[in-house]
């Protein structure tokens, strides 16, 4: 069976998250005192009305940033493969650590995911560790991840090397191509493609940010095929959801709903063949430091 998990914060992980709060505008500062005051010396009218104050310096761009995310999901989805097959209590936090430089940007994290569910009754409630690292250069995210499994029992490490791309706007485009370089010596590695859209819906005055994810995970060798049969197949799975956050003083709470439908491959691994949907909540929170 395959395990395969998520690498990935955040861009963005990190995923995901609180919008930035806007600086403050400068006001102008008038006097309290005018009552009783008169205006016919000049010297009094040029006190009535002073001058605004300046504006404040903008604070320096910060050149680390720490950030802990721990989410709980209904259920644990990667790419389409079903991780746990009767889920129950599912905690997932994660850590990146961040430094900005002139010219590229890099960040080194872990991923965690603990069960409680059917994966715990067989000895694997610590299911899985995820350690990665990445540069971000000329909007280009090169990512290698390692993704463990320390109660699987035999050698189950893959690594992977992914090129990805977050693009601005109103529909934020999204590609992402992943090259799995080491597996177990009897499972051919194989080549993932993402495509997808994470549109932001505008709240006008709204403490909220509302998103609408859209993926389409696509295999382009050996990743999505049928357990029985073995043949290789392309499409693997779409997904849409609706994601929402509040900010806090220092990170973010937020919650989503996410719809994945199923290609003929992934139907028969997930035991799915009678229902080719699944819905998945998940709510959690951000801290950043």
């Amino acid at each position: 069976m395959r395990q395969i998990a998520l690498g990935i914060l955040a861009t963005g992980l990190i995923a995901t998250s609180a919008s930035a709060q806007e600086p403050t505008e400068p006001r102008l500062v008038t006097s309290a005192l005018l009552a009783g005051m008169r205006f016919d010396a000049p010297a009094l009218a040029a006190q009535a009305t002073p001058a605004p104050a300046p504006a404040p310096a903008p604070a320096p761009a910060k050149k680390f940033t720490g950030t802990f995310v721990a989410d709980m999901p209904t259920g644990y989805y990667f790419r389409g493969y079903r991780q746990e097959f009767d889920p129950a209590f599912t905690f997932q936090p994660a850590i990146d650590v961040a430094v900005a430089g002139e010219k590229a940007s890099f960040n080194v994290g872990l991923w965690n995911s603990f069960h409680t569910g059917s994966l715990n009754d067989n000895g694997q409630g610590y299911y899985e560790t995820d350690f990665y690292a990445a540069v971000t250069f000329q909007k280009i995210k090169t990512t290698y991840t390692a993704y463990t499994y320390p109660k699987a029992g035999i050698p189950s490490t893959i690594n992977e090397l992914m090129f990805s791309y977050a693009g601005p706007g109103k529909v934020a485009p999204s590609v992402a191509v992943a090259f799995e370089i080491q597996k177990a010596a009897d499972v051919n590695k194989g080549i993932y493609l993402e495509l997808g859209i994470n549109p932001a819906i505008p709240m006008e005055d709204a403490p909220i940010a509302l998103t609408i994810p859209v993926k389409v995970g696509l295999g382009l060798k050996d990743y999505y095929f049928d357990p029985v049969s073995g043949d290789d197949t392309a499409f693997g799975y779409f997904s849409a959801g609706v994601n929402i956050s509040a900010p806090l003083a220092h990170g973010d709470i937020h919650g989503g709903v996410t719809f994945y439908g199923f290609g003929d491959a992934l139907k028969s691994y997930n035991i799915s063949e009678e229902k080719s949907a699944q819905v998945v909540g998940s709510v959690g929170f951000t801290l950043t430091f």
